[in-house]
């Protein structure tokens, strides 16, 4: 008999074995995000790979990419890839049918050619904007890749005599506003106005600060500290631009302190503001300290979504990482394999640029030459309707979305809380403690529980100030009556 209960045991694991083995097969990464006390907890994966593609499976006269930097999903819709290494602009539809190659350009009648350019932006008039870096210039070409002008090197006063204007990024405004990370500038973005004027630097990075470096400074004498390095602000990483005009850009703090992320308003400051104070928009909250992958995320790039939402790339691990507009970690999928590995589909080698295409997002991977296009699951669609609908002012159709969402994972706490919110919206502060409570919503808890607390001494207070009256009544009438027969009995 214990014979048979152990082959069945056996038998049992085998078969839970095996069917977690079917259900995380061909996903090479986990999901996962963070709760409210900075812990992982495992989620379902929000986005799959769904190809991957290098510029042979474009054409096979194009030959493959090498050493991309940068990938941009013009207004149209087709995709632009700087092949860096081959110095030239790759332009392709979603259908992978190549449109044209730009390799070069006339200016003047004389043929120009670039030179290891790191970033394309499109405009909405179709205007390409080229950071031929190792050329120190950004010609503007037009669709067909004819000159229209250039972005002239700035000479304002301030800079120093040796400054080398090497763009590495652009983005454009819908005013026209030209945005430009030049290498080695830690003063901030560099502003242009759409004339090519240069109107000065836009942002500001807060300097790092090594808590340990800080201590001993305590203890040096002044020709020691001036021996020391400087503090100084690391550079802009990334950048993108939304639907409003608000500038998003990515930096790395290694002591993850401030945000890597921020969006910048007009005036230059960063207005995400983080509900949870003790989570900043860094990625991964806690780190490896060994092996090949080890160390602090690194955002490199990000890119604007819809509703409020921005996704950011990984250069350590690979990953992207989501939020929504208050700075919520929403989902993390993706990964990168180490030297040792060979090709694995979703994982890159050394990741460089993110785009979306649609509700598709693609990472371009410069080690391998190759594009990943990632597509949303079941999961990461709920989430993104959710976040959609919340953001426009749809709380009860937010909240269905909510409810099933937690049904696919019941540790998602900003589906608890976002069922919260709209319970307190409602007026059922009951119900609303509970969601929030759930969702580790600390501000919206403490608004439910204060009004549920006033809804309850609303109800009690009537009923304990007519008890107390009645008692106090029936007093008066005791002593009214044991005073008349006092008296009587006197008489």
């Amino acid at each position: 008999m214990r014979k048979k209960i152990g082959v069945l045991f056996l038998a049992c694991v085998m078969f839970v074995g095996s069917a977690l083995s079917v259900s995380a097969e061909g996903l090479p990464f986990q999901g996962y995000t963070y709760n409210y006390w900075g812990w992982i907890v495992p989620t379902p994966v929000a986005y799959v790979p769904m190809r991957s593609f290098n510029g042979t499976d474009i054409d096979p006269e194009l030959g493959n990419f090498v050493n991309p930097s940068d990938v941009h999903v013009c207004p149209n819709g087709n995709i632009l890839v700087v092949d860096t290494g081959n110095n030239r602009i790759v332009i392709f539809d979603q259908q992978l049918n190549l449109i044209r190659v730009i390799d070069g350009f006339y200016q003047d009648g004389a043929r120009q050619t670039f030179n290891a350019p790191q970033g394309v932006f499109v405009t909405q008039n179709l205007e390409i904007f080229v950071a031929d870096t190792e050329n120190l210039r950004v010609p503007i070409l037009d669709w067909y890749g004819n000159f229209l002008r250039e972005l002239e090197t700035p000479n304002p006063e301030g800079l120093e005599d040796d400054f080398r204007f090497a763009p590495v990024t652009i983005a454009v405004d819908r005013g026209g506003r030209i945005y430009v990370i030049v290498r080695h500038v830690f003063e901030g973005i560099m502003n242009f106005d759409a004339s090519g004027e240069f109107m000065g630097y836009f942002g500001t990075i807060e300097v790092g600060r090594n808590p340990i470096e800080i201590f001993w400074r305590f203890f040096m004498t002044e020709h020691q500290i001036a021996r020391r390095p400087r503090f100084i602000p690391t550079e802009f990483q990334g950048m993108a631009i939304d639907q409003y005009n608000f500038v998003f850009t990515t930096n790395f703090d290694a002591w993850g302190t401030a945000n890597q992320v921020m969006r910048l308003n007009p005036r230059g400051e960063d207005v995400i503001f983080n509900l949870n104070e003790n989570v900043t928009i860094s990625g991964d909250q806690r780190h490896r300290t060994m092996g090949e992958m080890s160390g602090p995320t690194q955002l490199i790039d990000v890119i604007a979504r819809p509703n409020g939402m921005f996704s950011a790339l990984d250069r350590t691990r690979g990953r992207v990482y989501t939020y929504d507009s208050e700075g919520n970690l929403l989902y993390v999928f993706s990964g990168m394999t180490g030297s040792g590995w060979g090709t694995i589909e979703g994982m890159t080698r050394r990741p460089v640029a993110l785009e979306m295409l649609g509700d598709d997002i693609i990472v371009l991977d410069g080690h391998q030459g190759r594009i990943l296009q990632f597509t949303p699951t079941e999961y990461g669609a709920l989430i993104n309707e959710a976040i959609a609908r919340r953001y426009n002012g749809d709380e009860l159709g937010a909240v269905y979305i909510w409810r099933q969402l937690v049904a696919l994972d019941a540790n998602f706490e900003l589906a608890w809380a976002g069922i919260g919110r709209s319970m307190l919206a409602a007026g059922d502060n009951a119900a609303a403690r509970y969601y929030l409570r759930r969702g580790m919503d600390m501000v919206h808890y403490s608004i439910a529980f204060r009004r549920h607390r006033m809804e309850i001494m609303q109800d009690i207070l009537p009923v304990v100030f007519n008890v107390a009256t009645a008692l106090m009544g029936l007093f008066i009438v005791y002593k009214i009556v044991k005073v008349v027969k006092r008296r009587v009995a006197e008489a």
